[in-house]
């Protein structure tokens, strides 16, 4: 029973059981009085007079009292029930701000089987006591993504470095004593800091995707060309690398796209499957699909693939931790956070799943362009 129908059924209570036991005792105080002035004896009508004058006066004294007493017990009774279920209530929100002070932010308020003004408070309180605790729980998350991603720029940074810094002081200290010595040991530091160079593009172009900065230009491209123009360079480039590229397009694609930023994206796909492969020559097919509701574009390889466990954090920034795609392998850790950011951005989904018998499959779904629908028509 809600707290306002227990407050009318004891204002009602409250009234009627006092008036109730004024008119049984009125009744019963009555027979008593004629009672005790029936066996009563009267040397005169004065002397009965002053008689049923005394006893009634003494009735309405004790009917008065009575009637007193009879309120201040159902007063207290009734009182005690509606401040019972209200301090109940109210320290259950009590002990709950105690436990999410003390930081057992699991802790929920108890539904109770009846509906009353202190439901609302209690699903109100759990609401915000399971915001906090997920707003807690990424914080944390995002502190161990900050330290993941200072512990990644360390790293990269400085293997590079230790590098460039080997190979400067072999040539200072004459370990490379021949002129082509020398110019393999300079192609290695430039080469070094090419990587550093193409290590720091993409941690700030990450970093302004991440603070939610524009940094595409959309316009209305056809994706199946644009790939098409993207793969004449990148096929040759990779097949001097091992990996053999193969597109195919089973639609235009009209989207709304960055060229540029579909030139990252392809050739971010390439990088990673061209330093995964696991044989000598590596393949990586490249299908465009004109959907019913979406433009598709997939990419399969046949390297390791990965893990089931690792699959939902492979895009996240400088995840390496699956030992199938780690190694020797060298890299950023950037280029699927900054593919998974992009396509964000493009109003589309990327999906990752593992191929048969091996290799990683990444799926882009984008919109279609209904600008470019609509000049058609």
């Amino acid at each position: 029973m809600s707290i306002k129908k227990r407050l009318f059924w004891s204002n009602v209570l409250m009234f009627a059981l006092p008036v109730a036991a004024y008119l049984l005792i009125s009744f019963a105080a009555d027979k008593l009085t004629i009672s005790y002035l029936l066996r009563q004896s009267y040397t005169s009508i004065a002397d009965f007079r002053q008689q049923v004058a005394q006893v009634q006066q003494v009735s309405r004294l004790l009917t008065v009292a009575v009637l007193l007493i009879m309120l201040v017990i159902v007063n207290r009774m009734l009182s005690r029930g509606v401040l019972k279920r209200i301090n109940g209530s109210l320290e259950q929100v009590s002990e709950g701000l105690r436990k999410l002070r003390e930081g057992d932010l699991s802790f929920r308020l108890p539904k109770e089987q009846t509906e009353d003004e202190f439901s609302a408070l209690r699903r109100d309180f759990n609401a915000a006591a399971a915001q906090l605790e997920q707003s807690v729980t990424q914080v944390k998350e995002n502190e161990k993504n900050r330290q993941e991603l200072l512990a990644g720029i360390s790293h990269d940074l400085r293997s590079p470095l230790t590098a460039i810094r080997a190979y400067a002081e072999g040539i200072m200290d004459g370990v490379a004593p021949t002129e082509e010595a020398r110019n393999q040991y300079l192609t290695i530091i430039r080469n070094k800091a090419r990587d550093m160079q193409n290590l720091v593009n993409q941690l700030f172009l990450f970093s302004r995707m991440d603070l939610g900065e524009n940094v595409d230009h959309p316009e209305h491209i056809r994706l199946g060309e644009e790939l098409e123009l993207i793969c004449q360079v990148l096929v040759p480039e990779y097949a001097e690398k091992g990996l053999d590229v193969t597109l195919t397009c089973d639609g235009e694609g009209a989207v709304l796209a960055d060229p540029e930023t579909v030139h990252r994206i392809v050739y971010n796909v390439a990088e990673n499957s061209c330093k995964y492969k696991t044989a000598d020559r590596g393949k990586l097919d490249i299908r465009l699909k004109d959907e019913e509701k979406y433009v598709s574009v997939t990419f399969l390889d046949d390297g390791p693939g990965v893990s089931k466990e690792a699959l939902p954090k492979i895009f996240d920034a400088f995840y390496r931790a699956d030992p199938s795609r780690t190694g020797s392998v060298s890299g950023s850790g950037l280029g699927l956070a900054i593919i998974s950011r992009a396509v964000r951005n493009m109003k589309g989904r990327i999906i990752a799943q593992n191929a048969e018998p091996h290799g990683l499959l990444l799926e882009i779904q984008l919109p279609y362009d209904t600008y470019s629908d609509t000049q058609e028509d």
